[in-house]
């Protein structure tokens, strides 16, 4: 396997975008051997191209590992193309001087630098720009029908394919809101003291507060890029949350995804 450092200028032209592109060994190549390709599109978070989460000193390479099943570990005739990229604000696609990169960041931000991405394997000699496929884990598979729609939009060819990982087809806010009565559920289950602690600590009327507060800031007047809360400890991605809120994901499903599907 052919393992290549890569980079793509980022959507809106303020950085490089750097990844690895994984390819079969090179062959006798025809316009008939090209190769399909996935764009990987990660889930929500600094994470890299290896699918790790640096900040959080947190391994996971499930990228990398799947690149490696998919341009080495298949036969040759049915091998499979592989790029992964550091999202904007992490690992090398960093903006000198902006420590808080990743956190401006917005959701149509990271959706148009996954266009970019596709540009890139686009234009590719080794790739076959008709059989180019988005992998979305978590966050990724959400927008992916918006990034369907934003190739189309950039005159690129449609997506062939669609492999949604740990995805989901509810708003942000619903997603939410079924996280909290799973904790509470769970906080109910826990027995003993420890139980009896966090039945204590942890109840819905604080989860609800705890949100009520965090949307509030979100939604500050001026419509700021990114908040701190927490005395400055904790950073949230306030342009990310705005445009994930106002975000209809079973409508963007149903409107722009026309391809082949794996979920």
């Amino acid at each position: 396997m052919n393992v290549k450092e890569v980079s793509f200028p980022s959507a809106d032209g303020t950085l490089q975008m750097y990844g690895d592109l994984s390819l079969p060994e090179q062959q006798e190549q025809s316009s008939s051997d090209l190769l399909p390709a996935i764009v990987i599109v990660n889930g929500s978070g600094p994470i890299d191209r290896n699918g790790d989460i640096p900040q959080m000193k947190l391994k996971l390479n499930t990228s990398n590992q799947f690149a490696k099943h998919m341009a080495e570990e298949r036969p040759k005739d049915r091998a499979i193309a592989v790029l992964s990229y550091d999202k904007r604000g992490v690992g090398k696609s960093k903006k000198k001087g902006d420590k808080n990169l990743f956190y401006r960041t917005g959701m149509m931000d990271i959706v148009l630098d996954a266009v970019e991405a596709v540009r890139y394997v686009f234009a590719h000699p080794r790739i076959d720009k008709s059989k180019i496929v988005l992998m979305g884990h978590s966050e990724g598979a959400i927008i992916m029908p918006i990034i369907c729609r934003e190739v189309k939009k950039a005159g690129l060819t449609d997506i062939f394919g669609c492999i949604f990982y740990a995805g989901f087809g509810e708003t942000l806010e619903k997603a939410l809101e079924l996280q909290r009565e799973t904790i509470l559920a769970d906080v109910q289950m826990e027995k003993g003291v420890k139980g009896f602690i966090l039945r204590s600590a942890v109840t819905e009327d604080k989860l609800v507060k705890q949100y009520e507060s965090l949307m509030k800031k979100v939604h500050a007047e001026g419509d700021p890029d990114f908040i701190s809360m927490q005395c400055g400890l904790v950073k949230q991605p306030a342009k990310w949350w705005r445009e994930h809120m106002a975000y209809d994901v079973e409508g963007a499903l149903k409107e722009y995804i026309t391809c082949h599907c794996l979920a």
